[in-house]
């Protein structure tokens, strides 16, 4: 942005939310370099339009409920391990709002997205400017060097395109963020989010469609393609995200753990069993998929 444009998004956020939650997010410190952004291309004023979007849904459309807060570091890396859902990635997105909405100190979270998102005009600039991230292997490194809430989705896209008549199924976690927290001595926090597998039913998907666009998946759901852009609107569900205790695995094992497959894979699975019993939990006791009944 330029600066005149920095300033009426400053005043435009002021407008749009209440005097403490104006002040909560203008007292984010994003290490600028010099040029308005940080050096991941995170703008605090591009933060706070993406945050007046996103806020609108986490409070009218998917009425998001959280719990745990306590149990994320208010200094200090940190490692976020959400199940995936959705077939967008809307899970990240109240995710990133509710740390900044709920915790004693807002904390900007940043999350590693799929390569291909980088490659999406407009959309890859949007998310840099909001604090996200491309999944590369040195990002994880320089966050967690710099003292960041970092966001991993074990699954990966695998997770969020997932069919419908395997929901709430965690398939498969990945490894690597196993490797981050040992290497990084980072806690692991299991977190569990209900409500994104129904946003967005996925019934099935045109493979060959996706080859060709060079997607991970081109879902068919009850609304696309159907009803074309508006098709990807999420059914207004209620999310309920929980956040658990953390995990030190590092105080037992060292770095050179790493180069140990079977007790990397062993810990992998240790921490996506803790999430799918937790996912197992919020599906069980909540009374409606869309908040019917709840309080």
């Amino acid at each position: 942005m330029h600066p005149w444009q920095r300033e009426k998004a400053i005043e435009l956020a002021e407008r749009m939310l209440p005097p403490e939650e104006f002040a909560r997010l203008m007292s984010l410190e994003t290490d600028d370099t010099g040029f308005g952004y940080d050096f991941f291309g995170l703008e605090k004023e591009s933060l706070l339009l993406g945050y007046c979007a996103a806020r609108v849904v986490y409070e009218h459309w998917l009425r998001v409920r959280s719990e745990g807060h306590e149990n994320i570091p208010l200094e200090g890396r940190a490692l976020i391990t959400p199940n995936h859902s959705g077939v967008l990635p809307i899970d990240g997105v109240m995710i990133w709002a509710d740390l900044l909405r709920k915790l004693a100190k807002p904390r900007v979270m940043r999350a590693m997205v799929d390569n291909f998102m980088g490659f999406l005009p407009f959309v890859n600039t949007m998310m840099a400017r909001c604090g996200q991230v491309v999944g590369a292997q040195r990002n994880f490194e320089d966050l967690l060097r710099a003292d960041r809430i970092v966001t991993v989705f074990p699954e990966g896209s695998r997770g969020t395109g997932k069919p419908f008549s395997q929901r709430y199924q965690l398939i498969r976690f990945n490894v690597g963020f196993i490797e981050l927290s040992l290497t990084h001595r980072a806690p692991i926090i299991p977190t569990a989010v209900v409500g994104g597998e129904e946003q967005a039913p996925m019934l099935y998907d045109i493979k060959p469609l996706a080859r060709l666009l060079a997607f991970p998946y081109f879902p068919v759901t009850p609304f696309f393609p159907w009803l074309g852009p508006l098709g990807v609107i999420p059914l207004p569900v209620q999310y309920h995200v929980v956040y658990g205790e953390p995990l030190h695995f590092y105080e037992e094992y060292p770095p050179e753990t790493v180069s140990e497959p079977e007790t990397v894979r062993m810990l992998a699975a240790k921490v996506q069993l803790i999430v799918q019993e937790m996912v197992d939990d919020g599906v069980k006791n909540r009374k409606s998929v869309f908040g019917f009944g709840d309080d």
